[in-house]
């Protein structure tokens, strides 16, 4: 897979991506950044400026497209690298989406294992994600990666599911 950051001639592959979620009555587009809710333009500069630089929101972060290796806009992966304790526990450092037609097919777990990657870079130390508790394809991803449940929480009225990865030792991926 492929991953970089959004440009502004990403429009009509992102645009389909959208289309895409909405004619799957999904109206929540994961990892965008509220990419919806503004101007594409204003959202493709947000997005590269709080590669380098931190917001008061969510501080650092990368949000890349993820391609396949046909060049395909699979998913989107956002890896936060530089938020506040409090937001860590409320958002995880790492969100992904993988558009409807592409999912089951291995693609979340490249993304989020491609993310722990960056994360040890960054020298985290270990990684939370968050994931609603109904979303069993989200939980398995977690789970192949190393993770580990650690409780129970509610977001936006739904119950979520929250894990931590560690990044500084070693795991064994199982096939569920």
């Amino acid at each position: 897979m492929n991953y970089r950051l959004p440009t502004v001639d990403d429009y009509e592959i992102l645009k389909e991506y959208v289309e895409e979620h909405y004619s799957n009555y999904e109206r929540s587009i994961s990892a965008s950044i509220g990419m919806t809710n503004m101007n594409y333009n204003e959202w493709v500069e947000k997005v590269n400026r709080n590669s380098q630089t931190a917001d008061d929101e969510w501080g650092r972060y990368y949000l890349y497209l993820a391609f396949n290796d046909e060049d395909k806009l699979i998913g989107l992966l956002n890896i936060r690298f530089d938020l506040t304790d409090e937001l860590r526990e409320l958002y995880g450092d790492i969100g992904y989406g993988v558009r409807p037609s592409e999912r089951r097919k291995g693609y979340a777990t490249k993304m989020l294992e491609y993310a722990l990657s960056v994360c040890k870079e960054k020298n985290m130390k270990e990684a939370i994600l968050g994931c609603y508790e109904n979303n069993y394809g989200s939980n398995k991803t977690i789970l192949k990666n190393g993770g580990v449940f650690y409780k129970n929480g509610i977001e936006e009225r739904d119950l979520s599911d929250n894990w931590r990865i560690r990044l500084n030792c070693k795991y064994y991926k199982i096939t569920l």
